[in-house]
């Protein structure tokens, strides 16, 4: 789940523009996935049309095509932006937490729920995009892959804590589920969990998997 950025923090004086053209094709590249995840929070993927994306990002309209071959190729991009960067600031916490096994598995939902990951931004654009899922293979395929590099890191902190690699799998499958369901009902107003509900019912779920482990 990635802290939003604050695009009117852009450089603005000539020592720090893009100077070559990998940087201009690059801070080009980063304003229209960062567009495209502001606009698909505010008006889902339909709303966030290639002209209005290229508005917002201050690119031409065609330019784009320079970037990205095909809107499907910038949404999997921006995805991955948001992801990437979820995953960043999930991984500094939870390293900020120390090297307590216990602690750095307790620190994944303080970090999932955190008011730098847990933004408004972050859960409109995720919904926008897991409805896209429905549609859209290229999309689908790519939430695949990067759920595959998150089961994994989930499956490493139980493992520092488990023994047997099927109650390691079933104890991240079971939080990466109770996780995604809470972000998913706080996000569309369903349920009374908060952030501090939802925090707490993820520790009380891996206190249970722990202590059935070693019982």
């Amino acid at each position: 789940m990635i802290g939003e950025v604050d695009l009117s923090s852009t450089k603005t004086g000539n020592q720090d523009r893009p100077a070559t053209q990998a940087e201009i094709n690059a801070f080009r590249r980063q304003r229209l996935m960062e567009s495209t995840i502001r606009l698909m929070a505010e008006k889902g993927v339909s709303g966030a049309t290639v002209r209005a994306i290229t508005a917002d990002a201050g690119v031409s309209h065609g330019l784009i095509g320079h970037y990205y071959p095909t809107k499907d190729a910038l949404l999997v991009a921006s995805l991955e932006h948001l992801f990437t960067g979820v995953a960043e600031e999930v991984r500094r916490q939870i390293d900020a937490s120390g090297p307590d096994p216990l602690a750095r598995l307790k620190a994944l939902p303080e970090a999932l729920f955190s008011p730098t990951v847990f933004t408004e931004q972050n859960r409109a654009a995720f919904l926008a995009l897991w409805h896209e899922i429905r549609f859209n293979d290229a999309v689908r395929e790519a939430n695949r892959d990067f759920y595959a590099g998150y089961r994994e890191r989930v499956r490493a902190l139980f493992g520092q804590e488990m023994g047997g690699p099927k109650e390691v799998e079933a104890a991240a499958t079971g939080l990466i589920a109770l996780s995604d369901g809470l972000w998913l009902e706080i996000s569309i107003g369903a349920g009374q969990a908060d952030s501090d509900k939802a925090i707490a019912l993820c520790h009380a779920f891996i206190d249970q998997q722990l202590e059935a482990a070693s019982a």
